[in-house]
């Protein structure tokens, strides 16, 4: 077996709930016999559902919280002008710029001490923008100024949290790779500039992308080809055991959606094809997941009747997901384009298909790399209700091609998603970052 790595990585909040993806990936590193160190920004809720990867890999013990001012990070509010006073959302009253000046001195002086440096370009607009305003970056440098670490490469999930610890890379003398995944290529851009990353693409050694759709994205934001790795994000498919789906007789077809409510996750336009199968079909469709669309999508399930056919879960864990993976039928995911921002791979997907569920999506973003149109699902239009619901009443009527549909979909899984083959490439494009830095750095 090739040498370990020591591994550092950088997330912003953690754990997440949605963001199953990053805890596997750690979960397969360590399996593979590689250190991984987490450096959070802040702190996720544990009192709410867990995945159980966080517990039984200890990840919590594996975890820097860097525990930023909230004026700084995540609220990214400029200290000046001095004189002035800066109220953080949520606050009970504001704080004078001064008083925030006077608290980052101590940090600015072990920052100097240690990187003088860095300390310079953290602090300048020019390489770090607001972040250096807010003091943000200098607040970054400080936390990890006080930790003594040698690592072989440092790996950032999202664009944003790349482009926060570029200074890492020159501190801990080790290559950066970079993990986009979709509101980074899509959202950040189109409020903050389509300039937002250059800085980030020149320094990262590497940067992979869930999709080709990512890649092209990636791309088209500046990023040269050759430093571009296709990568999704992968699956344990022993989590995602097979079973061929078989028509339910006197119970109902039972659908499945996994995906944050939010408006790019198309659930409304899921629920109003619902509402048109309802009137002819037994049905029930279980959406597992939180977000700020809750009570509007609540409002809309009332507003079509389907109190006795929707069931809301909220976020829930992985064992969870698990259960409802095994009783359902059909997997679904309707994602739409909002304001030019799309998905990158979107992974219930994968695991719908893994588990042996015939799949309907959109043709959005990523999301047509990730099924095997015709074979082991179908692809409609986005913000189609009718199309949408025509799939489904297909599938719903041709019950009989569920276990094909099923096979189709577990074989495209374990060629293109099984987690150990994705990982061991992960650990290639880490080797090939550490060539690159040792070529630039020599």
């Amino acid at each position: 077996m090739s040498q370990p790595l020591r591994i550092a990585m950088f997330v912003g909040m953690f754990p997440v709930v949605s963001e199953t993806f990053i805890l596997r990936q750690i979960k397969a590193l360590l399996d593979l016999g590689h250190e991984v160190e987490i450096f959070a920004e802040t702190r996720g809720d544990t009192t709410g559902p867990l995945h159980s990867e966080v517990a039984a890999c200890r990840l919590l013990e594996r975890t820097t919280f860097l525990d930023l001012p909230p004026e700084a990070a995540p609220w990214e509010l400029p200290v000046r002008p001095l004189c002035g006073r800066t109220w953080v959302p949520g606050a009970s009253a504001p704080m004078l710029n001064a008083v925030r000046l006077l608290q980052a001195i101590p940090h600015f002086c072990r920052c100097l001490a240690v990187a003088p440096r860095l300390t310079r370009k953290v602090l300048s607009r020019a390489h770090y923008g607001f972040q250096a305003e807010s003091l943000s970056a200098l607040f970054r440098l400080s936390s990890l100024t006080r930790r003594s670490c040698r690592f072989d490469v440092l790996h950032a999930h999202f664009g944003p949290i790349g482009s926060s610890f570029r200074f890492a890379r020159e501190l801990w003398q080790a290559p950066l790779v970079v993990s986009f995944h979709g509101y980074d290529f899509c959202t950040k851009p189109r409020q903050q500039g389509a300039a937002i990353y250059t800085r980030l693409f020149a320094e990262a050694e590497r940067i992979t992308a869930n999709s080709q759709f990512t890649a092209e994205r990636l791309q088209g934001l500046g990023c040269a080809a050759p430093k571009i790795y296709r990568l999704p994000m992968g699956l344990d498919l022993g989590k995602f055991p097979f079973r061929e789906r078989a028509w339910p007789g006197h119970a109902p077809v039972r659908l499945l959606t996994v995906a944050r409510l939010v408006e790019i996750k198309g659930h409304e336009f899921a629920l109003r094809a619902v509402a048109r199968l309802a009137a002819t079909h037994d049905i029930r469709y279980d959406i597992v997941g939180d977000g700020p669309l809750r009570q509007r999508l609540e409002k809309l399930v009332a507003e079509l009747g389907l109190q006795d056919v929707v069931v809301l879960h909220g976020a829930r864990d992985g064992a969870f997901i698990e259960d409802l993976l095994a009783a359902a039928h059909i997997g679904v995911l309707a994602s739409v384009n909002i304001e030019g921002d799309a998905e990158g791979q979107g992974l219930f997907l994968q695991e719908a298909q893994a588990c042996g569920l015939p799949v309907v999506a959109t043709k959005h973003g990523g999301l047509p790399e990730g099924l095997w149109p015709e074979q082991s699902g179908y692809l409609v239009s986005e913000r189609d209700v009718e199309g949408l619901a025509d799939a489904l009443s297909r599938l719903i009527k041709q019950s009989d091609q569920w276990p094909a549909l099923g096979r189709a979909g577990r074989a495209f899984i374990e060629q293109r998603f099984e987690i150990r083959s994705l990982t061991e490439q992960l650990v290639e494009v880490y080797r090939y970052a550490r060539n690159a830095f040792g070529n630039v750095s020599s």
